[in-house]
């Protein structure tokens, strides 16, 4: 039983011995009684986390990238990426007799993928992707541990300048889902996403770096309903979510360990009955 279907068995054992141990009290059998990590969505977070009905859920990124020098056809460049993610995973609960159920899982994944970024016009790059890689779970109950994971996509973003003020629309179709590499829990599902940032320096340098901070909006719509299901209870229906957050840079350009113009800034995504932690590395169009 690997993450994305977070110790059913355990907790339908601990039901039954509890029920055993006291048989003269009826107990009411729920149907609601596997509890099922949205690994997919945790996943597609990247760096972030949320808690729901007793799973806590929490994952972390290195955002590895590398952009191929030069340019090819009329100014297209191609960005190669080798996002490694490390997840964990704990399920607390009491059931309806009185037993308690404590569960801990984790994950590791690899996703390498390639993003195209296409410039149309002077203002806006419009960024075709495509994700491929697999996880491997650990812990309690994790059964077929490997799975696969997919991610692809397009991207645009629009930039305008006033100044030293730089305003950025985003908007993105993404596909994401995974497969239990045997019989095992699948999921996928689609999000249209619209944002908008607004980034200004300011005021000082530090040595070569000029920071600044960017403010930002973005929301969620998922045409078919994200499942989240929750111990004894029927699964949570989330359609539509929003984040809002910031990230700090530099104005000017500059290199960090290899990295070029490095950011960082925290999110805060809402909406539908669950709300979810987010570290962002910069606008995410």
């Amino acid at each position: 039983m690997k993450p994305a279907a977070l110790a059913a068995a355990a907790v339908c054992l601990a039901a039954v011995d509890a029920a055993a141990q006291t048989p003269q009290a009826p107990v009411v059998i729920s149907p609601y009684r596997t509890v099922n990590l949205n690994y997919v969505y945790a996943a597609d977070l990247g760096f972030g986390g949320y808690s729901l009905a007793g799973l806590t859920a929490s994952v972390y990124t290195l955002p590895l990238g590398y952009t191929l020098p030069g340019t090819f056809l009329d100014g297209w460049k191609l960005r190669l990426m080798l996002p490694v993610q490390g997840g964990f995973y704990n399920f607390h609960a009491t059931d309806v007799t009185g037993q308690k159920i404590s569960i801990s899982q984790q994950s590791l994944s690899v996703v390498p993928g390639a993003e195209l970024q296409i410039p149309i016009g002077p203002r806006s790059v419009v960024k075709p992707f495509a994700h491929f890689g697999i996880s491997q779970g650990f812990g309690q109950g994790i059964g077929n541990p490997y799975s696969w994971i997919y991610l692809t996509g397009v991207r645009a973003l629009t930039q305008w300048h006033d100044g030293e003020t730089t305003f950025s629309l985003g908007n993105a179709v993404v596909f994401a889902g995974d497969n239990t590499i045997g019989p095992g829990f699948n999921e996928h599902y689609v999000s249209l996403q619209i944002g908008g940032e607004v980034r200004h320096p300011l005021g000082f340098t530090v040595g070569r770096i000029a920071p600044d901070i960017g403010l930002y909006v973005v929301e969620y719509y998922y045409p078919s309903p994200l499942q989240f299901s929750r111990f004894l209870k029927p699964p949570l229906e989330v359609s539509d979510q929003f984040e809002i957050g910031f990230n700090i840079g530099s104005a000017k350009p500059f290199e960090l360990l290899g990295w070029s113009n490095p950011r960082i800034g925290v999110g805060y995504v809402f909406g539908g009955g669950l709300d979810v932690w987010h570290v962002n590395f910069g606008f995410q169009f």
